[in-house]
């Protein structure tokens, strides 16, 4: 990335694969135990989780080129594939798994919009160890954020529609959307065009952006720990979910392959789309999950879940990727 594109030169130099799963793994364990021995921990304030979640997405999004939107149509194949993959196959995949628990609102709402939100700040590390296109990825990343506010709502109540979803008290969703969602991003953006003509700020972004893995693992780990003591007995429903998760990574590997070798893409391309249909956004949608009103705080407790079993898909993804694109090296066009 340049200056002359619009946004500030960020690449971050980003942790191992291995070092980012050992993180937000320990994140969410320390945070789980917390949860589950000391239901004092129910008593934190929700906007103080909320602030914690905000920072976090903050920092996830400091390696996203925010300012410079329009780069994305710079490949315009590869952001067609990825398109096509995140906005209709994909959902059509967490349809069906959905309806697998739909008798449970909480755990379907938690697995909707888990497995609704493309992309993820995590996702660049591992990316960029398995030979994939990083900075492709990273400057459709704008197109997915704006993609998902249209996208996961519109989801959420047309996979809903019979489940009563629509009645349920949602004052606290503007709120949450605001601060939670909506003021990092606009911050985010704010730094980056300053940092155009800053370069010490820019280098100071590059050194925030280092801390994505660290601030996702203390989100999580707060979210787990506030809310596993209020989900309560409900907590058994996870094992119900649980696999899911891993149904959803297993399947979205070789249809992410198949995508990308039909649309003629590069190897590196194609292991980066890959990544793209298997990265969730998790971080981005607590403070939905947090809006939900009492008596669903196992919502955000799935996404947490979800969070893990993602991370340690990722790094699966980062092992078996690599060598089944090498493999098919001959229908796939070589960078």
């Amino acid at each position: 990335m340049s200056e002359a594109s619009g946004a500030p030169a960020i690449a971050p130099r980003s942790l191992t694969p291995a070092a980012t799963i050992v993180i937000v793994l320990a994140g969410i364990g320390i945070g789980s135990i917390v949860g589950a021995f000391v239901p004092a921990a129910a008593g934190v304030p929700d906007a103080v989780v909320l602030g914690v979640i905000a920072v976090a997405i903050a920092i996830t999004l400091l390696d996203v080129p925010l300012a410079s939107f329009g780069r994305a149509v710079l490949d315009r194949r590869f952001l067609t594939a990825v398109l096509l993959l995140n906005v209709v196959v994909s959902p059509l995949l967490v349809y069906v798994l959905s309806r697998i628990v739909f008798r449970d609102p909480d755990l379907q709402a938690g697995l909707l919009l888990m497995l609704l939100a493309p992309g993820g700040g995590l996702v660049a590390a591992f990316v960029r160890r398995a030979g994939g296109a990083v900075e492709t990825l990273l400057s459709i990343a704008p197109v997915l954020l704006v993609l998902q506010a249209i996208t996961v709502p519109g989801l959420m109540l047309l996979f809903t529609a019979g489940e009563n979803f629509l009645s349920l008290d949602g004052s606290r969703l503007p709120i949450a959307l605001l601060v939670g969602i909506l003021t990092p991003a606009l911050v985010v953006t704010a730094l980056q065009l300053t940092a155009v003509r800053s370069p010490r700020l820019a280098a100071g972004l590059r050194r925030g952006a280092s801390f994505t893995a660290p601030a996702t693992a203390l989100a999580a780990g707060l979210v787990a720990a506030v809310m596993i003591p209020r989900a309560g007995e409900r907590l058994e429903l996870l094992e119900a979910v649980a696999p899911l998760f891993g149904v959803y990574l297993i399947l979205m590997a070789p249809v992410g392959i198949l995508v990308g070798t039909a649309f003629g893409l590069a190897i590196s391309s194609v292991r980066s789309l890959t990544f793209s249909g298997g990265a969730r956004n998790g971080l981005l949608v607590l403070p939905i999950a947090l809006a939900f009103p009492d008596g669903f705080a196992l919502v955000a407790v799935v996404i947490v879940l979800g969070m893990a079993v993602e991370i340690v898909g990722l790094g699966i993804y980062r092992l078996v990727v690599p060598s089944v694109t090498a493999q098919s090296r001959s229908v796939l066009t070589p960078d």
